[in-house]
């Protein structure tokens, strides 16, 4: 097991945070990391989670596989090298049958401040201008033109840059994966019962920010039913999302605050639930007021997913 020089439980946190900045940033979704270094996607999950120590091997493996070396990823203290190998991946040209999951590298979280290459800060301002106008105005009426006006770049930059729609629209839905996940501390829940309760509220709500991430989805959910390329890419980022509310529920057993058992079907079955009210709410096919939104989800908790022993939050 790793032990650092910070103390154990800010030690491990440090450590956890700069495995999933390197992971971010070398743009390879959680599955395909957990099967390079050999274990299972549940304990990388639940590593990255705080409920299980990642192992030396592991991290020595994680290094090898992010481009950034073992001693800034345990202490913190060494420079951190270029990410130098997925980016490059990305400049050849995929064949019609292509799997893009693994080749698109999500924009990760910045803090402000913090040094980024030109070629990595205009990839994210291509990004989210993207994501507004795929979810505002919809994924088929957007060029590359409208993209490049919207974040002040050439189209030939935008080009540049993702190659194709497909790639650009993976980008898009890992962003909507990083926005998600921002909510409240969805990637290191310190309080699983109070995450999971805010995080169900938020996707009850109509804030602007909510409202085009369930777009994006919805719009890609549509096009994935006859385009096999976007159905790869869309399993591949959803399956990053499952990985992180697997963690959530995992941290929350742990602590006995939300019931054993079969976690991957627990978390299907949640996920099930969330997306239908986001689509029924979305659409506004089916009369859903805020109200009876948020009874819905906090009777389905209280039904299904948490063991009664925790406190109920004010407002619940």
């Amino acid at each position: 097991m790793v032990e650092t020089s910070e103390g154990a439980e800010n030690g491990r946190q440090t450590l956890i945070d700069r495995l999933r900045e390197a992971i971010a940033g070398a743009g390879i979704n959680h599955s395909e990391v957990a099967r390079k270094i050999g274990i299972e996607p549940s304990k990388l999950s639940k590593s990255l989670a705080g409920t299980r120590k990642f192992r030396v091997e592991e991290i020595s493996a994680i290094a090898t596989l992010t481009n950034v070396t073992a001693d800034w990823l345990t202490t913190g203290r060494s420079a951190r090298p270029p990410l130098r190998g997925a980016i490059g991946q990305m400049h050849h040209e995929p064949s019609d049958s292509a799997v893009l999951t693994d080749m698109v590298p999500p924009p990760p979280p910045v803090e402000s401040g913090e040094w980024m290459s030109k070629g990595t800060r205009n990839r994210r301002r291509i990004v989210s201008a993207a994501w507004e106008l795929y979810a505002d105005r919809g994924i088929d009426n957007v060029r590359a033109e409208d993209v490049a006006a919207a974040c002040g770049l050439s189209a030939s930059a935008v080009n540049y840059h993702f190659r194709t729609k497909p790639q650009l629209l993976q980008a898009a839905l890992r962003y909507s994966l990083e926005t998600i996940a921002g909510v409240r501390d969805l990637n290191e829940p310190s309080d699983p019962v109070a995450t999971l309760r805010h995080f169900a509220r938020v996707h009850a709500g109509v804030d602007i920010t909510v409202r085009r991430v369930w777009s994006i989805w919805i719009q890609s959910w549509a096009r994935a039913e006859s385009d096999d390329q976007t159905k790869r890419n869309l399993t591949a980022v959803y399956s990053e999302w499952l990985d992180m509310i697997t963690g959530v529920v995992a941290a929350g057993q742990s602590q006995g605050t939300i019931r054993t058992g079969n976690t991957s079907l627990m978390v299907k079955a949640l996920s099930v639930f969330i997306d239908g009210l986001g689509v029924a709410r979305s659409t506004q096919h089916m009369p859903i007021t805020d109200e009876e939104a948020l009874s819905m989800l906090d009777e389905y908790l209280d039904a299904h997913i948490l063991t009664g022993t925790h406190p109920q939050e004010e407002g619940t």
